[in-house]
């Protein structure tokens, strides 16, 4: 989001906008906020280590990094990379940036999040009849959804 839409959010007490390609810091004190989210953006970092460190460095003690995409994405803009990948190795990559900064817990994926009115999950076709019918709840099928998603842990580990 740019900064214009990020003023019109009266939920939003505090925000600030930066090119993380150009700059992956962020300015924040050390170990100052609870979360950390990124929603549809991660595809298109170019210095994921330095960003995730970074994510690290502000994270309270089991504070949660929340890392979210969809199938989208504009393709030009998109780190080789994930061009390349499918949605599992897309999610494979994101575990992978958590377990290159040593600290953060075991990286977890979602990738099925139930919506209001899915049916019981019935293996083969449980999965079809929830495409049916979110297709007719919501005139189409939702976009795939993955997250990926690691705490801070509370001692920070040397594992060499």
């Amino acid at each position: 989001m740019n900064e214009k839409e990020l003023a019109a959010n009266p939920r939003l007490h505090r925000f600030y906008t930066r090119n993380l390609n150009e700059d992956p810091t962020i300015d924040l004190e050390d170990q100052s906020v609870d979360a950390v989210l990124m929603c549809v953006s991660i595809q298109y970092m170019q210095q994921p280590e330095k960003l995730f460190s970074e994510i690290f460095r502000v994270l309270k003690p089991g504070g949660v990094a929340i890392i979210s995409f969809s199938n989208r994405m504009f393709y030009s803009k998109a780190i080789g990379k994930w061009k390349e990948l499918e949605e599992d190795g897309r999610a494979d990559l994101v575990a992978n940036y958590f377990y290159n900064v040593k600290g953060f817990s075991a990286p977890e994926i979602v990738t099925n999040v139930p919506l209001p009115g899915d049916l019981p999950n019935i293996p083969i076709i449980g999965g079809l009849l929830n495409q049916i019918s979110r297709a007719i709840r919501f005139g189409g099928v939702p976009d795939p959804f993955t997250a990926v998603v690691a705490y801070r842990n509370f001692k920070r580990m040397n594992l060499d």
